[in-house]
């Protein structure tokens, strides 16, 4: 079955033009709170409301060179969602892409029919689902959502490691650091063209790109649309009024994710998290 689709890729492109009351580069916020003690409330609160902690023990980031693979779209256009997933990673500032000819690690998938598609995985590719908790494998298949995906991540031991002999290492698990780092290996996300309909292909590319370099929940985030792009599909507003572009939440949240120590417990790791976003929201 062929997912590329000129014309789905034109609809996108003409609904993307800027409406006559908003500039292309207009990123509309909730303002943060003036009180540091205040925003650090906010940062916490962003942090739990859109991090993926499920059965997880860390938060995960890339750690390797990014390599992006796009289908279903006319190949004039993957340049747009390219320089949304560069503009992500210069954000969290520690992310290189990797060269011509790279094995694929985030993969784009548009699909007329994201339903069908996923069964269509499920059936001929069904190990690449053999990673997913049972929780987020119902979710994929039941959430009948505009884009859905799915991370691979590994457990790593850290740079902390003790030495037992030569050719042994234990991890260095302490009240500081858990021992592990857990990488982001791979991410696959598939949009429904059809439930997409209407939004600007560039407002997709923003949201791809959000979920390109963290583990965001895959269940509809509670969170409103002009604080965050992951809030873009719980908006009553029309469609082509979708933010464009990351909000000073969403970059504050990548840059301070890729900031902190990969090798904390989960409860530091939040507290550290908003800390930084915190940092970086009063600097930006």
């Amino acid at each position: 079955m062929r997912y590329a689709l000129r014309r789905t890729a034109l609809l996108f492109l003409l609904l993307g033009n800027t409406p006559p009351d908003q500039k292309p580069n207009d990123i509309i916020v909730t303002a943060p709170a003036r009180v540091p003690k205040e925003l650090k409330k906010q940062t916490l609160n962003f942090v739990r409301t859109v991090s993926d902690t499920a059965e997880q023990i860390q938060l995960s980031r890339r750690d390797d060179p990014f390599c992006v693979r796009i289908a279903g779209l006319d190949p004039a256009y993957h340049a747009l969602i390219r320089t949304k997933i560069r503009d992500a990673a210069r954000v969290a500032n520690s992310q290189k892409e990797a060269p011509e000819g790279c094995k694929p690690n985030i993969v784009v998938i548009l699909s007329i029919d994201g339903d069908a598609l996923m069964e269509a995985l499920k059936h001929k590719k069904p190990s690449i689902f053999n990673e997913q908790p049972l929780q987020k494998f119902n979710e994929l298949f039941r959430s009948k959502k505009p884009i859905r995906w799915w991370h691979v991540n590994e457990r790593q031991e850290s740079a902390t490691d003790i030495p037992v002999d030569a050719a042994t290492f234990q991890p260095k698990a302490s009240l500081i650091s858990s021992g592990v780092e857990v990488d982001l290996k791979s991410t696959v996300i598939v949009v429904d063209v059809s439930q997409s309909n209407g939004y600007p292909l560039e407002s997709l590319a923003s949201y791809i790109s959000m979920i390109a370099f963290a583990q965001i929940k895959g269940s509809k985030v509670d969170i409103d649309s002009n604080l965050s792009i992951l809030g873009m599909f719980n908006d009553a507003k029309p469609r082509i009024a979708a933010l464009r572009n990351l909000t000073v939440w969403d970059r504050a949240y990548l840059h301070a994710l890729y900031k902190i120590a990969p090798d904390r417990p989960m409860w530091q790791q939040r507290n550290h998290l908003s800390g930084a976003m915190a940092k970086y929201i009063q600097q930006n």
